[in-house]
């Protein structure tokens, strides 16, 4: 069974969105994933930082796996919210299963338009455009385009993933009413796709919570793992959305 793949839906999971106006507040969600026997939980914090957002995610597998060993998954961005696209400043990610760990961390010089940071130990410098995400503010550019209503139909993103560049299409596949934990909830269905990759991630995003994905499926091989939001803790009051796309 693929944990290392399933875990990597949490690139998306429990982002929020900033606008020019507002920004989601702070929280904390929980993600579960039921899988042969075990269950992966993955909990994700927003955070503002004067003119910044620090989103972090943080996410375990308990069950007969972890007899063999340690699965773990961490992830943060740091990065300031632009008019056309946020601003990286700092990325960080790592992993550890039986067979191995690894860990990027990577900063960004805008006046250079350079990535530079280290995989594993190693040193790396990439070329990258004005517009380059990560996985977290990726979703963070998904949900502001749902929200704002630039989100007609498709989407390319440029995304650095440890040390190199990827390109995704988002695809805006309609409306969609399911079942949560949280109840009913009314959501719009967007789907990662890469040419490269077989793999396809599908997000359901509710309106109501700013755009908070409800739920995410990972296909990959002919299986598809859900993960899905089991709770919701927000840090200060919330103002509904002054609009929300139907």
């Amino acid at each position: 069974m693929r944990w290392h793949q399933l875990i990597l839906i949490l690139c998306l999971a429990g982002t929020a969105q900033a606008g020019a106006a507002t920004t989601i507040p702070p929280y904390t969600a929980t993600y579960e994933a039921h899988a042969f026997g075990n269950l992966l939980i993955a909990q994700s914090t927003l955070s503002h930082d004067g003119e910044n957002l620090h989103m972090a995610l943080d996410a375990h597998v308990s069950g007969f796996l972890r007899l063999l060993g340690r699965f773990e998954f961490d992830r943060e961005a740091i990065f300031r919210p632009e008019v056309d696209h946020p601003r990286l400043l700092s990325t960080r990610s790592g992993s550890i299963t039986p067979r191995r760990e690894r860990r990027t961390e990577t900063r960004f010089d805008w006046s250079e338009g350079r990535a530079r940071g280290q995989h594993n130990g190693k040193a790396f410098e990439v070329q990258v455009p004005p517009d380059t995400l990560d996985f977290l503010s990726s979703v963070y550019v998904t949900m502001t385009g749902l929200r704002d209503g630039d989100f007609d139909s498709t989407l390319r993103l440029s995304v650095l993933e440890r040390d190199r560049l990827r390109e995704y299409t988002l695809a805006l596949e309609g409306q969609e009413q399911i079942n949560t934990e949280l109840g009913k909830k009314d959501t719009l269905r967007v789907v990662r796709t890469s040419d490269d990759s077989d793999v396809e991630l599908s997000g359901w995003f509710a309106p109501d919570l700013h755009y908070l994905p409800m739920r995410l499926d990972y296909e990959a091989d002919g299986r598809v793992f859900r993960l899905e939001l089991t709770k919701l803790e927000w840090h200060e009051p919330v103002i509904a959305p002054e609009k929300a796309r139907p």
